[in-house]
């Protein structure tokens, strides 16, 4: 929930667009401390994103779903 959070605050109060927030967060990725495997599952969930919303879908459901992912992720990390 605090994801979403913070999520509203770039779309709604900071005003960027949900491409904007995919870049970001895609930059971000590179430099994370977790093992290449999993980098890469979560850059390709990215991509798809990324092309979802290229193709109209809607900003803020997909960006909400890729937040739901990483939620997923983490919670099946040991």
């Amino acid at each position: 929930m605090a994801a979403r959070a913070v999520l509203d605050d770039l779309l709604l109060s900071k005003g960027l667009s949900g491409q904007d927030v995919v870049v970001q967060i895609h930059r971000a990725m590179l430099d994370l401390d977790i093992p290449d495997k999993d980098k890469v599952r979560l850059i390709d969930r990215i991509g798809e994103i990324d092309f979802r919303m290229t193709e109209g879908a809607n900003e803020r459901i997909q960006l909400e779903a890729l937040l739901a992912y990483f939620a997923l992720s983490k919670s099946n990390t040991p």
